[in-house]
């Protein structure tokens, strides 16, 4: 059986279902970011998902639009600690920056 790609810092490479996230993406369009949160929170509760990069990223993004600004910074940093891409722990370092 072949070994599973890893990324840069040597973790396997999972990815979550794309219809779960993108899911909270489309109710944060539809509804606003307070049930889109709750979809998140309820996610990152699972195991798989607890060092997937991108999910606190979007957290944050959902916590910056309800003014919780200081724990939309907590996840920015979150994922930029979490990220293996130079690129996109600019951007989360950056977001975490501008949240104040």
């Amino acid at each position: 059986m072949p070994s599973r790609p890893s990324t840069a810092c040597s973790r396997p490479v999972s990815r979550p279902r794309s219809s779960n996230s993108t899911g909270a993406v489309a109710v944060s369009m539809a509804d606003g970011p307070e049930p889109a949160l709750r979809i998140v929170d309820a996610l990152a509760a699972e195991p798989v998902l607890r060092d997937y990069h991108l999910l606190p990223g979007v957290r944050g993004d959902l916590l910056q639009r309800l003014g919780r600004t200081a724990e939309a910074r907590a996840e920015f940093e979150r994922a930029a600690s979490l990220t293996g891409n130079e690129r996109e722990r600019e951007l989360m370092l950056r977001r975490a920056a501008q949240a104040g």
